[in-house]
């Protein structure tokens, strides 16, 4: 079953960027498409750190598909007409973002319970020629009916498949599942669904497959952000977990400007996901590291135990 079903690396904001997805690719491997967290305009600029992102240079070798989120029209249409002009045609659209400071502004999960808002962004979108689409979104906000309302309007922009995480915005990552609203979606969808949400081993995509077995695929995220290893077992070797951590580490370090704290604080924020099963108390002294030497030191204790 697995053998014909697509995988899918989820955007997390923060960690799956270029230099992750390059590392994992190279490294381990098994993905169909990697996914980037979400661009966005902030004060009417794009941030930086995104247009880094979705380069084509630093995407060569790898399925990538860029991620938009936006609830004003004119938003979205500037970072679609950037995509467009950095050679992209295709696209995926953020309907699912559960934080409160991104969904609160009818963004993301926070646009579900607003059908007007979502029909004026796909017709708007739908004009760019050239470009497809694909939607990630939730059951809704705080309502897990949400979706009945959106679902229709899909066929104003006819998305080549829609990534759905089966639980409400409000629950972040700490809601139930709701399999039942899922399994109607499935049956009253005129486009194909991939399955995303607490998938952690080769058995829960066996699972998830036998029970939906008409879906395109199944998206991972936290589970493969802290264990790269997760789709090919045999590589779950000391030796490639480090490979993926000395690739990151020695790109931050080649191109951080604000020296040492700077690396220090972006390698302690990997390991905020990174080998989550590792020893806690290797992971504690990563944490609290005040210099590259300790953070060395202790990175090396945690490397033998694993």
């Amino acid at each position: 079953m697995i053998s014909s079903c697509k995988i899918f690396s989820a955007p997390l904001q923060g960690f799956t960027t270029h230099i992750w997805r390059n590392a994992h690719a190279r490294i381990f491997g098994g993905i169909d498409a990697y996914y980037s967290p979400f661009m966005r305009i902030e004060h009417g600029n794009f941030l930086n750190r995104d247009i880094n992102d979705v380069k084509p240079e630093n995407n060569q070798g790898i399925t990538f598909t860029p991620q938009i989120l936006a609830c004003n029209p004119v938003d979205a249409l500037h970072m679609v007409q950037h995509l467009k002009e950095n050679a992209y045609t295709h696209i995926n659209i953020n309907l699912g973002c559960p934080f409160p400071p991104i969904a609160l502004k009818h963004k993301g999960s926070g646009m579900l319970p607003y059908p007007q808002e979502v029909s004026a962004l796909f017709q708007a979108l739908k004009s760019v020629e050239g470009i497809s689409y694909s939607v990630k979104m939730r059951l809704g906000w705080q309502d897990d009916d949400d979706w009945r309302n959106i679902l229709p309007l899909m066929d104003l922009l006819s998305p080549t498949h829609i990534i759905v995480h089966p639980c409400i915005g409000k629950d972040q990552y700490k809601g139930n599942l709701n399999h039942d609203a899922f399994t109607e979606m499935v049956k009253v969808s005129h486009y194909p669904l991939i399955y995303n949400g607490n998938i952690q081993s080769m058995r829960d995509i066996e699972e998830i497959t036998r029970q939906y077995p008409s879906i395109q695929g199944v998206m991972i995220g936290r589970a493969l952000a802290s264990d790269p290893a997760l789709l090919c077992p045999e590589k779950a070797t000391p030796d490639n977990y480090r490979k993926l951590h000395n690739l990151i580490y020695s790109h931050y370090a080649a191109t951080l400007d604000g020296g040492e704290h700077q690396v220090l604080k972006k390698m302690q924020s990997f390991w905020e996901m990174y080998l989550l099963h590792a020893d806690r108390k290797c992971r504690k002294a990563i944490k609290k590291a005040t210099s590259i030497a300790k953070y060395e030191a202790a990175l090396e204790s945690l490397f033998n135990t694993l």
